[in-house]
């Protein structure tokens, strides 16, 4: 895969699970009653730490999954299942970043909601972090992949701090069905990436137990 193409397919996935025009709503909520000032801070910070989570975990990946012993089969299928799990839930309408009327509350009294919870667990949560994990272990990755795929990750970062930014401009423009319209094909396309995680994951371990038998 060309470096052109590692961009495309990291962006694409990245922003798709991070859902930015989806989780407008969420940021819109926690943010009422706030300044304009107050909520554009809000958004670059909430940026800034997503790209220094997801960067870290893309660049220490490989001695993450080594120092517990996890292979980039078993992250791809785990983190399948947790994207899978999401996509779900944003094609059922559900919210799952505010779990209850009473952490909602909370969260609506906290000064500073930039690193908890927008960078996490909104836009760097478990699936944001799993894409970064898959690509972080791939073989034979020279300057260029990782300059491709980190430029993928503040791209996609940039595109949460415009969202975030402007938010009262886009929710006005989309409204409510359009975003609901939008959550619900996001979505669908996180449940297909979630299922050729799976499948590319799964072959990994088949092949590996292939190779295993044959050479007993």
């Amino acid at each position: 895969m060309s470096p052109i193409q590692e961009f495309g397919v990291v962006f694409a996935a990245l922003f798709v699970i991070t859902n930015p025009l989806g989780n407008l709503g969420v940021f819109v909520s926690i943010t009422k009653g706030d300044s304009e000032k107050f909520k554009k801070q809000q958004a670059f910070r909430a940026a800034l730490y997503s790209f220094a989570l997801l960067f870290v975990f893309f660049v220490g990946g490989k001695y993450i999954l080594e120092f517990f012993g996890i292979t980039i089969d078993g992250i791809q299928i785990g983190g399948g299942i947790i994207i899978a799990k999401i996509g779900f839930g944003l094609m059922a309408g559900k919210k799952a970043h505010v779990a209850s009327q009473e952490e909602h509350e909370e969260v609506v009294q906290m000064e500073d909601v930039s690193f908890c919870p927008l960078a996490m667990p909104m836009v760097a949560g478990p699936g944001g972090l799993a894409v970064v994990l898959s690509v972080a272990n791939k073989a034979n990755m020279e300057m260029v992949d990782y300059a491709a795929i980190t430029a993928a990750i503040a791209a996609a970062c940039v595109v949460i701090w415009i969202c975030f930014r402007e938010s009262s401009v886009v929710a006005k423009i989309l409204g409510e069905t359009g975003m609901t319209a939008i959550t619900k094909i996001m979505g669908f396309i996180l449940i297909c990436i979630s299922i050729q995680m799976i499948i590319t994951g799964t072959g990994g371990v088949l092949a590996e137990w292939g190779i295993a038998t044959l050479t007993k």
